[in-house]
């Protein structure tokens, strides 16, 4: 029964991946293989061990570092790291699907899907610096990690 399931499921994605990108032969990597390889590069890089990590999947370089700047002053002494670029995309990703770790803080105004800070950005309700400090680090304050 468990094979027949998988080779539902396999063929399934080959016909979705076809219809998604029907322009390239190979069919589109699932989620269940995205997810092995974020978990994967969680793992080599030991991120688990390093206290809290700052992703930064965005690519605006003078948001990003405004965030780790406010990350930096915030861990007080705690142990962090900050990944940004592909890496950090491939984790958001898999932190979207899986809550894996309660010291990950995502550094962006739009990510994970759904997050909309950047329309109280937008409206004037809330400045940058409040979003950065209070909205997306506020996880820091009083955590004993």
């Amino acid at each position: 029964m468990a094979q027949a399931d998988a080779h539902i499921d396999e063929s399934s994605e080959k016909q979705l991946g076809r219809h998604l990108n029907p322009n390239e032969t190979a069919p589109l990597p699932s989620l269940n293989q995205k997810a092995r390889q974020a978990r994967a590069l969680w793992q080599e890089h030991g991120f688990g061990e390093q206290g809290f990590v700052l992703l930064l999947p965005d690519g605006d370089g003078g948001f990003n570092e405004r965030v780790k700047t406010a990350f930096e002053a915030k861990l007080g002494g705690r142990q962090g790291i900050s990944v940004s670029g592909d890496e950090a995309r491939r984790l958001v990703a898999l932190y979207s699907l899986y809550e894996f770790s309660p010291r990950v803080v995502i550094g962006s105004l739009d990510e994970p899907y759904g997050r909309k800070l950047r329309h109280l950005l937008d409206c004037g309700i809330a400045t940058e610096d409040e979003l950065i400090n209070d909205v997306i680090l506020g996880a820091l304050d009083g955590s004993g990690a």
